[in-house]
């Protein structure tokens, strides 16, 4: 079967990969499984400092930006506590280990980044509780109403899942949980491009 002029193409760049780019393949796949472990909690970040210290004393420098580049991608807005430090960590990690790392400056631009995520939260959790406030006015209202017959048929009216269903339909919940995501996620991008720009390095 004859190749198509893409897949020569193709072939023909492969021949051209440069000595590190065929060193990034190579290792890709010992990468893969040290930070499964990392995200699976059978390493912690001491262990990854070990672990990239190796790499980086057999010469694979590399590795230690590799690391950081999936660590990174592994953070976003909705991410909980407890796993934007372990992410944290483990790039500060590396950058401790790189020859010309700002771990500082690294260590400031993820202290950014999670100042933005509470706030992505704290305004979040306020408007949801205001909506909630409202909607509960008028649920209590009719649920007042419809307690008598409710109490004769032996039913129980559910005051406070009807609150939160109706709060998360609400068209005010809605219209602001969309323009709340896209303003943050616009942030969350710029933060997380300038850290990006700043870990190649």
């Amino acid at each position: 079967m004859e190749l198509s002029p893409l897949a020569r193409e193709k072939l023909a760049k492969i021949g051209e990969l440069t000595e590190e780019e065929r060193e990034h393949i190579k290792y890709a796949r010992q990468l893969a499984d040290l930070l499964a472990k990392y995200f699976k909690g059978d390493l912690n970040p001491d262990g990854l400092w070990k672990e990239l210290q190796e790499h980086k004393k057999a010469g694979r420098e590399f590795m230690l930006k590799d690391t950081q580049t999936v660590l990174l991608e592994a953070i976003n807005l909705s991410s909980n506590n407890a796993d934007f430090e372990k992410m944290g960590r483990g790039i500060l990690a590396a950058e401790s280990l790189k020859e010309a790392g700002d771990y500082s400056a690294v260590d400031n631009e993820l202290k950014s980044l999670e100042n933005l995520r509470r706030r992505y939260r704290e305004e979040k959790d306020k408007a949801y509780s205001r909506i909630k406030a409202d909607v509960e006015k008028q649920v209590r209202a009719a649920a007042q109403q419809l307690a008598g017959q409710a109490a004769s048929k032996g039913a129980a009216i559910d005051v406070q899942g009807s609150v939160e269903a109706t709060a998360k339909a609400s068209p005010e919940w809605k219209s602001f949980i969309t323009r709340h995501e896209n303003t943050y996620n616009q942030k969350f991008k710029e933060v997380t491009l300038g850290l990006r720009e700043r870990l190649k390095k």
